[in-house]
């Protein structure tokens, strides 16, 4: 009971210190999408909501992560105060002395099994939900965002001040497909006030269609003042809802999909499996970093830790590779698979030679 208190205690100091690390480091990555969402929701609460939401898209990859870097220096430490050696001479075994956290780690990949397949997909959902609400209520946030509108194959000049709510010198010349002429929107002022956009001097340049070959009529309307209701507006520029993917779907709402088309069938199912190989990586890192993490002699080679460390780059390269595989789910199952199989039998034939006395 007390190696396994005292084993357990050290592997999750450094393990929460690591993946609060990571989730520190990594939020950086996500900067860009949680500034874009500050800049057009005015709600901090939102904003900071939304923050967490990005959590959780981190946290799948950092728990295993951390589980390596836990396990390597734990053992690392306990072979190089002799504290490993004290273990043996009193007769554990290796098996004994891992045994603590091959079960911590098994509970580990249940708790990351269950932020991927249910957790994940749902801060994906509610981050997608929540971005394309904020762009409801103000269209001249929304059309610096082009990606989020409709508009294509179109030029537009805008800059806002006072946190959005105003612009000046608008310009918006599109593309009108059917008549193959060009339209016009001039605004010298826009502005946000309670639901309705406001405009000032406002000119519009449009085509008539005509059968004249000689004539090309237009339409050019001069107003001092225009208004719109913003969220109508907003509503019509938008693309449509986002669309619901497989990483968005919770575990039960895939087993379902594998009911329907090849196609979302397939989808679903490397999905599945993706979540399934991110989770165990908890279990085999912690497994690779306690066999490769042990040291012997005054003078100990690094070549077993270089080991270590390539079979934990199959790992991580066959998750980002498996996905690709989406046409062929037998080839990604094998690509998902083979990598954990190779770190369970070369840790574990590691530590067999240890327990015999060989490097």
């Amino acid at each position: 009971m007390i190696l396994w208190r005292y084993t357990i205690t050290a592997y999750l100091k450094v393990f929460l210190l690591s993946v609060g690390t990571f989730v520190s480091v990594l939020m950086v990555s996500r900067f860009k999408e949680i500034a874009r969402f500050a800049a057009l929701s005015s709600n901090w609460g939102k904003t900071g909501l939304f923050a967490v939401y990005q959590i959780s898209f981190i946290l799948p990859m950092a728990i295993p992560l951390s589980a390596l870097i836990a396990s390597i220096l734990l053992f690392q430490r306990l072979s190089r105060t002799h504290e490993l050696t004290a273990f043996r001479s009193l007769g554990f075994s290796f098996k004994k002395i891992i045994a603590p956290l091959v079960l911590l780690s098994l509970f580990l990949t249940l708790l990351n099994f269950s932020i991927c397949a249910e957790i994940s997909p749902f801060c994906r959902r509610e981050s997608k939900s929540l971005l394309y609400r904020e762009t409801s209520g103000n269209p001249l946030l929304l059309l610096q965002r082009q990606n989020l509108i409709k508009l294509k194959g179109a030029y537009m000049r805008i800059k806002t001040h006072e946190n959005g709510n105003r612009a000046r010198n608008f310009i918006l010349i599109t593309y009108n497909e059917s008549n193959e002429r060009l339209n016009l929107l001039s605004a010298r002022k826009l502005k946000i006030q309670g639901e309705e956009l406001m405009g000032e001097d406002v000119a519009i340049v449009s085509h008539i269609h005509s059968n004249d070959f000689y004539f090309d009529p237009l339409i050019i309307e001069n107003q001092g003042s225009l208004s719109t209701a913003a969220p109508l507006l907003s509503s019509a520029l938008k693309k449509n809802r986002p669309r619901i993917d497989s990483p968005s779907l919770s575990h039960r709402m895939l087993l379902h999909r594998l009911q329907e088309k090849p196609k979302l069938k397939r989808s679903a199912f490397v999905e599945i499996l993706r979540r399934i190989s991110l989770s165990v990586s908890v279990f085999s890192f912690t497994f690779l970093g306690c066999a490769f993490g042990i040291e012997q002699g005054r003078s100990p080679k690094k070549r077993s830790l270089l080991y270590g460390l390539l079979l934990t780059f199959a790992i991580l390269a066959s998750y980002f590779l498996g996905k690709s595989f989406k046409k062929d789910p037998i080839l990604g199952a094998v690509v998902f698979a083979l990598p954990h199989v190779a770190a369970w039998i070369a840790s574990t034939c590691r530590l067999v030679r240890l327990s015999r006395g060989h490097g």
